[in-house]
């Protein structure tokens, strides 16, 4: 049986058309909604950098925007590369399982990260969601989230969930207590420009389960809809 090239196997996995896929490090597919990111197992869980060649870089910046801003879904499988003797990387073996993963922006670095690591790992108790706060300029847009407009929505709202109206004190005794997730009713990568946050109108306590549902499946539905699912679950 013929080794299959890794330009054949993206065309087929992606439905593309590439004669070759040198100097890429990402395919799109706008009929499957999928971004597909070669991970060169070199390069931990970093799918992108500017140290990169520019060619390079400008092309798959355009695939991040879909990723961020209409909700493409991020896929990687992993390559192996060797330089030659110009000093020029090349590719040199790729392992065909597709792995979905989640994007983390870290200013103009951009990685995959494993859903389990991030479903797994607590890391702020505002259940801080991959892109915050106020704008920043970086080729792509990625956010900051102001902690003063967090606790302002929280002395509005309470600890309360306000979809499913779970309470971690009432469960969980003193562990529990003031504990909970702060959503950002528009998603932040959505916003285009810099903008005041309003914690009343713009801000919503969430536990997180609902924060999870709400965010699933790579596009976010408002608390609203979300709470329509509750209302309406079968007996």
């Amino acid at each position: 049986m013929v080794k299959e090239t890794r330009t054949n196997y993206v065309n087929r996995v992606m439905g593309l058309s590439f004669k070759s896929t040198q100097g890429k490090y990402s395919y799109c597919s706008d009929s499957k909604k999928q971004v597909l990111f070669s991970l060169n197992a070199g390069n931990g869980d970093v799918i992108l950098s500017p140290s990169w060649s520019k060619n390079g870089y400008s092309h798959s910046l355009k695939h991040i925007n879909k990723i961020i801003n209409q909700g493409y879904d991020l896929l990687v499988f992993k390559t192996i590369t060797k330089k030659n003797k110009k000093g020029d990387t090349l590719a040199d073996g790729f392992n065909p399982l597709i792995e979905k993963r989640k994007l983390v922006v870290e200013g103009d670095v951009f990685r995959a990260v494993p859903i389990d690591e991030l479903q797994n790992k607590e890391t702020t108790e505002s259940g801080a969601p991959i892109f915050e706060g106020a704008k920043k300029t970086i080729k792509v847009n990625a956010y900051e989230r102001d902690p003063q407009a967090r606790q302002d929505c929280l002395d509005e709202f309470g600890y309360l969930c306000q979809i499913c109206e779970f309470d971690f004190e009432k469960v969980y005794g003193e562990r529990g207590k003031d504990f909970i997730h702060v959503h950002h009713i528009v998603p932040l990568s959505e916003i285009k420009k810099e903008y005041k946050v309003d914690p009343v109108k713009d801000l919503i306590p969430v536990c997180p389960n609902c924060h999870a549902m709400l965010h699933r499946k790579g596009h976010t539905i408002s608390p609203k809809e979300l709470k329509s699912f509750l209302i309406n679950k079968p007996s």
